[in-house]
């Protein structure tokens, strides 16, 4: 047979006739022939069915991770089963985002209902510990060298911090026990920058007590303790804010969303304390929004509005 015979045409009549083509190869252990033929599909339909499968092929072929990039379409547009999380959290851990990887498998926790769910994760949670481990012992001069370079971060652009701060995933979860406390303290790094390290210790459900600088606060909080930031009635109640926005003035529940995410990070980790009445806080903060005195760009306005936020809701709380 001709190497011609075997060229993939990626054409969108052929999609379906390529998916099934890479879901026998698949079955039959022919990774690389199966990525061909789901990379053709892939070309035209970014959908469950082709993500999920180039991304289980990229894995068992090696490829781990292009198998990530492919993965994190369905994990945010789709995914939610324990399966999914498992594929993804395993093209993690053979990708070295040793921390990302950590998170998602404590977020999986929930979903391990059977005894044999819990049993596949058990597996997983095993495989992620060796990897992390031969990793640390093959790569302790790249490791020190990260920890250097986080070291001087305080030293750096905001553009520069932010840059090495999106890098945490890729961290192991000792390294970056190692880094984290004093990023979380350090005067000189941006506060949203300190509230995502500390999310992260939040999302792997540490049970250490932690320290935040909060501006001109210092925060004491044990992470495993604080709800979920992005999935409580808070949320629920602004997501419904938002779609009410979205008919009569939809760049307002534009800036709504990107709020939210604002407010959910500067407040952490006092949100739950601060908001008892998720109504009016949502709509006390849209009435901002739509009829602004200026906007809010420094973190010493930020700091300033969050005050009188917080004054409106204890007198709302009273």
């Amino acid at each position: 047979m001709s190497d011609d015979q075997h060229k993939i045409i990626p054409f969108p009549h052929n999609d379906e006739h390529h998916l099934q083509l890479g879901s026998q190869a698949l079955r039959a252990g022919e990774f690389t022939e199966a990525v061909n033929h789901f990379q053709a599909a892939y070309q035209t339909q970014h959908t469950f069915a082709v993500n999920r499968q180039l991304a289980e092929a990229l894995l068992h072929a090696g490829d781990a991770a292009q198998g990530v990039a492919v993965a994190q379409e369905f994990i945010d547009g789709y995914a939610r089963t324990l399966t999914d999380g498992l594929l993804y959290s395993h093209l993690l851990i053979e990708s070295g985002e040793f921390v990302s990887a950590q998170e998602w498998l404590v977020s999986l926790r929930e979903q391990a209902h059977s005894a044999e769910d819990q049993a596949r994760l058990s597996e997983l949670t095993t495989l992620f510990a060796d990897r992390q481990k031969a990793f640390i012992k093959d790569h302790a001069a790249d490791i020190a060298a990260i920890t250097k370079r986080f070291a001087g971060l305080g030293g750096l652009k905001s553009s520069e911090q932010a840059g090495l701060i999106n890098t945490i995933g890729q961290l192991t979860v000792p390294t970056f026990n190692q880094i984290a406390p004093r990023l979380m303290t350090d005067p000189f790094i941006n506060q949203a920058l300190r509230n995502t390290v500390a999310l992260h210790y939040v999302t792997l459900a540490d049970d250490q007590p932690r320290t935040l600088l909060w501006f001109d606060e210092t925060v004491h909080f044990v992470p495993s303790e604080v709800p979920d930031p992005f999935n409580n009635a808070i949320t629920d109640v602004w997501n419904q804010a938002t779609d009410d926005a979205q008919n009569d003035d939809p760049g307002a529940a534009l800036i709504m969303t990107q709020e939210l995410r604002l407010y959910q990070l500067l407040l952490f980790p006092r949100l739950a304390e601060v908001v008892d009445a998720p109504a009016e806080w949502a709509e006390a903060v849209r009435m901002r929004i739509t009829n602004p005195d200026k906007p809010l760009i420094t973190a010493p306005a930020i700091k300033q509005w969050l005050t009188k936020l917080d004054d409106v809701l204890d007198g709302m709380n009273d």
